[in-house]
């Protein structure tokens, strides 16, 4: 179920990446410095790179406090992809507690890299040794500014995704 997360939530290695994971940061200093995201609805477009491979596709994203994510992918196949029922409950309290500064609840799966410049912000997430998701993923990255705007995901196979969020 993590894995499922992870892999939708999908992620950045660029320059930025570079960056961010130079910057270890406390928990305390990263709940001041991240604004409190609110539910959103906007489109998204992902890229999926695997081996040689580039998959795309996008569509209508909803992020709910309350309730979950959902992504409604309109290209290049029309799916949904929902991370608000019980079954995917790790998914979403992982994405609950980005969104209400709850990182204590991330704290023994993950160590924290944070970096800001200027409106912009880099919240790294790598897992930690012996942890479920140390197998098969190797970092997260979330960009933005009052929202996120892209999430990068790198596993340890080397698939790289990228999720960009669009007003």
């Amino acid at each position: 179920m993590v894995r499922i997360f992870f892999l939708i939530c999908l992620l950045l290695i660029q320059p930025a990446y570079a960056n961010v994971f130079e910057h270890e940061a406390q928990l305390d200093k990263i709940v001041k410095e991240l604004p409190e995201l609110n539910s959103i609805k906007c489109k998204f477009r992902q890229e999926k790179q695997i081996s040689n491979i580039l998959l795309k596709s996008s569509g209508d994203f909803t992020f709910d406090k309350g309730k979950g994510v959902i992504f409604y992918t309109t290209f290049p196949v029309k799916s949904t992809t929902s991370y608000t029922s019980r079954e995917y409950r790790q998914i979403n309290s992982v994405i609950a507690a980005i969104s209400n500064k709850s990182y204590s609840r991330l704290q023994k799966d993950f160590k924290f890299y944070f970096h800001r410049e200027a409106q912009r912000w880099e919240l790294g997430l790598i897992p930690k040794s012996g942890t479920p998701a140390y197998d098969y993923l190797k970092s997260i990255e979330i960009n933005g500014r009052e929202n996120i705007d892209k999430i990068v995901i790198l596993t340890c196979d080397k698939t790289k995704t990228t999720i960009w969020f669009q007003s």
